[in-house]
């Protein structure tokens, strides 16, 4: 990504137009709405991606949203005195097979996980949204009483399946696929509601 971007500055492709072209990038049907909504529940939410910092937060305050959002780890990035983007790695890995060399998001998570215990702050339950091959690590290091919610038709998807065909028991927590942010409200909505119930009993 490192050298697209230089090949992009030395032809002429400004700062404003990659500024541009990230906020008018449009969220993954429901994403947004998904977002909104976990703020709402005072939900605790997270974004681990391997894209960089710049793009995360043009696209997070021209959406809106970067007040529902408690934390972004990515690869860090800025813009040189010559308008050229430069992405630094998050940081270098070689103790999982999973993930890229400059990010294990499943390392990532567990140390977050580990930094708000530290100051008292636990989780019930744990939902992971992903779609990516990188995605993976994180979903195995989750419990029974978490969710995983692969994106429908890629990566993620294909892979969880294919551990499930080969009888493959890795996968501890729950499992939903989905297509748009809609479906995983739907789904969180009604795990909620069935534990409201089971609580009153």
């Amino acid at each position: 990504m490192q050298e697209i971007f230089r090949l992009l500055h030395k032809s002429g492709v400004t700062h404003s137009e990659i500024h541009d072209a990230v906020i008018h990038t449009p969220a993954t049907p429901g994403m947004a709405e998904l977002i909104q909504f976990l703020y709402s529940q005072n939900m605790e939410v997270i974004i681990v991606s391997d894209a960089n910092s710049v793009f995360i937060k043009d696209w997070l305050c021209s959406s809106s949203l970067a007040h529902a959002v408690e934390r972004v780890f990515t690869n860090p990035a800025s813009y040189d005195k010559d308008g050229c983007l430069n992405i630094e790695m998050y940081h270098f890995q070689d103790f999982c097979e999973l993930s890229t060399k400059n990010l294990c998001k499943g390392h990532i998570l567990d140390l977050y996980i580990e930094e708000r215990a530290s100051i008292g702050v636990t989780f019930s339950q744990i939902a992971y949204v992903g779609d990516g091959r990188n995605d993976l690590c994180p979903c195995l290091r989750l419990s029974e009483k978490d969710l995983v919610f692969p994106r429908e038709g890629f990566q993620l998807d294909k892979l969880i399946r294919d551990m499930q065909d080969q009888k493959d028991m890795r996968m501890k927590a729950k499992v939903h696929v989905w297509k748009t942010g809609s479906d995983i409200i739907r789904t969180l909505s009604d795990y909620w509601h069935q534990n409201k119930i089971d609580s009153e009993h």
